[in-house]
């Protein structure tokens, strides 16, 4: 991911699970995961250890999994970034984007939603 400047990525459906915390870690980047125990579900995110960036805790969602994490920018905003999920055939709730977009002033979701109309 370095060598193509990526500073932050998002996965979705990641089938990580939770006995094996340094699975799918990369060097030079902090990885925050939300593991499933059942099916290939499952969010994460990394980010390069030079941002400013930490986790946030990501509220109970009805339909939803979800990572984020919360980027401080000098002279700006800070910003709210999410790694959504939304399993087929689960329906995109309101209540659930009410929750995520609930976290901070500026927060952009990226990820699979599932949304076939």
């Amino acid at each position: 991911m370095s060598e193509n400047s990526i500073d932050i990525a998002l996965v979705q459906e990641t089938y990580l699970k939770p006995n094996r915390p340094k699975a799918c870690s990369i060097a030079g980047y902090v990885q925050l995961r939300t593991d499933r125990t059942y099916s290939s579900r499952g969010t994460a995110l990394y980010y390069r250890r030079s941002l400013h960036c930490g986790p946030i805790n990501i509220p109970p969602l009805t339909n939803m999994e979800a990572t984020g994490c919360r980027l401080a920018m000098t002279g700006h905003s800070t910003l709210v970034i999410v790694s959504v999920y939304l399993p087929s055939p689960k329906r995109l709730l309101r209540r659930d984007l009410r929750a995520l977009f609930a976290l901070g002033d500026a927060v952009i979701l990226f990820g699979d939603f599932n949304c076939k109309t």
